[in-house]
């Protein structure tokens, strides 16, 4: 027990030395390797052969259109949109209260505040975007008398027929029966039986409509921190099954530290390792929650610009969306997150107007976007509406990430904080690598055959490179580059930077 405690004061000791300051990223400390190391990519090693795609949640506005009177403009629609056609995401979430949508009024009526959710589904079918529908869960279960509510599931299968076979959204693939049903905080209470009734009797009302050959179920939709929660995942498999289940996904906040030292590729393929064979698994929510004792400055800071800012939520924010280091943090993170083995993600969220905490008319907003598009009207200014600096990142590996692309296993160097990936379509390639430590290091960047790359286009971000169109959507740093990959094309890997070279001819 002593050694323990000594152990862990001394990891202490080493976190705090390794701070960058007391509001800021960490650096993830030493670092093995040689001063020259290699980054080669395996071109006949597939991690994944048929990658769905990246994307965000992207949900209809209810409070701006039930709470607040202020619908999004026709400019706002148009904007968010421009973003999305540089960002080309291939997998959206997109999830709904029944109360606020088709049961507003008590019945069912699936006309009803239909408008932004249509604008958000006509997008998505019109530019080929898989959309994982779903139910945030209110009044479908009661669990305190451990009971489903029927006529709630039979008119939420009867909408998701609406919305595909009458209005046409084809975009919609997967439906998510009840957000997060393992938390105390989910409309089951983390009641698993109760849950597996409500998904099983949803089921089969979606057989007797004839919509289940169109659309699948996606589950179990757990959050988690440790690898506790993966009897989820096996229990899953094996209660609802997989003619049912078309996808499998989970929900991760990981802490900063937990991600640069690489402890959280270790918690979730524990996850994927339980998915049945033949089936994918994507990340069906990621965020940063940072740690109390690991993340200690992080987590003080984040709590003090919450508070100071009148239109967040002081519970549940991320206020370094609006920091450089989030663009490096989240980055890091999708790339565990492929390499381990997962088909897509989705990233919490898209835009800060989507959702208060309390609902009602309250401005207390889930800061976690891309941006606040309705921060000219009503949240601080025109500013807020601005693209935020994690988009820059996060944008080229959606859009660089286009559905059935392979993911190739890249073999890096001992470097903590270091990640790379490298996806292909057959002829064309993308090869990302980050660095979220302090350190920079000189690496030759190699295939394990031969080959050379031309016409690639570099895209940087950095601190303070980070180059963008007038729209503020990123542009190459350079182009038409010659990449000799046989010998080995040597790059400067900078500390805190993302950078991403393609051939693909867009």
């Amino acid at each position: 027990m002593i050694k323990k405690v000594i152990a862990f004061l001394l990891l202490m000791v080493v976190l705090m030395a390794c701070q960058s300051g007391d509001d800021g990223p960490v650096d993830p400390g030493p670092t093995g390797g040689s001063d020259n190391d290699v980054i080669k990519i395996n071109t006949a090693q597939v991690i994944n052969g048929s990658y769905i795609g990246n994307g965000a949640q992207w949900d209809a506005y209810p409070r701006a259109y039930l709470n607040w009177n202020s619908p999004l403009s026709e400019s706002d629609w148009q904007k968010i949109q421009g973003r999305l056609d540089f960002m080309k995401p291939r997998l959206m979430r997109v999830m709904i209260d029944a109360g606020a949508n088709y049961a507003g009024n008590g019945g069912y009526e699936p006309e009803l505040n239909l408008e932004p959710l249509a604008r958000i589904l006509q997008y998505c079918t019109d530019n080929d975007i898989t959309v994982m529908f779903g139910d945030w869960g209110g009044n479908l279960v009661n669990p305190d008398t451990n009971a489903i509510n029927e006529t709630n599931l039979t008119n939420a299968a009867r909408f998701v027929d609406y919305l595909v076979n009458t209005k046409g959204f084809t975009c919609i693939k997967y439906y998510n029966m009840i957000n997060e049903p393992n938390g105390n905080w989910s409309s089951n209470k983390g009641n698993y039986d109760l849950w597996v009734n409500a998904v099983n009797y949803f089921y089969q009302q979606m057989e007797s409509i004839g919509i289940a050959t169109k659309v699948k179920l996606v589950a179990p939709d757990i959050a988690i921190w440790t690898t506790n929660e993966v009897p989820w995942i096996q229990n899953t498999a094996r209660d609802i099954g997989d003619e049912k289940i078309g996808l499998y996904d989970i929900h991760t906040y990981p802490g900063q530290i937990h991600v640069k030292n690489k402890d959280y590729t270790d918690v979730i393929k524990a996850y994927i390792d339980q998915v049945p064979a033949g089936k994918k698994m994507i990340m069906g929510e990621l965020g940063f929650k940072y740690d109390a004792n690991l993340d200690a400055p992080l987590y003080r800071g984040n709590l003090e610009r919450a508070e100071a800012d009148p239109f967040a939520s002081n519970t549940d924010s991320n206020m370094y969306v609006k920091d450089f280091f989030y663009g490096i943090d989240i980055a890091d993170a999708s790339m565990q997150i492929i390499n381990a083995g997962y088909s897509g993600i989705v990233v919490w969220n898209l835009d800060d107007a989507m959702h208060n905490t309390n609902g009602g008319s309250g401005k207390d907003l889930k800061t976690w976007g891309f941006w606040n598009i309705l921060g000219e009207e009503l949240f601080g200014g025109a500013a807020e509406e601005e693209i935020r600096p994690w988009f820059y990142s996060y944008a080229l590996l959606s859009r660089y990430m286009q559905t059935g692309v392979s993911v190739l296993k890249v073999d890096m160097p001992d470097k903590r904080g270091v990640n790379a990936i490298a996806v292909t379509n057959g002829s064309e390639y993308a090869i990302a690598i980050v660095n979220s430590g302090f350190s920079s290091y000189t690496a030759d960047l190699k295939f394990d055959s031969g080959t050379t790359l031309n016409n690639v286009k570099q895209f940087v971000y950095e601190e303070a490179t980070r180059p963008t169109d007038s729209n503020g959507l990123p542009v190459p740093h350079n182009m038409g580059l010659s990449l000799n990959l046989s010998d080995g094309y040597t790059l400067e890997v900078k500390g805190q930077s993302f950078v991403l070279f393609t051939n693909f001819n867009y």
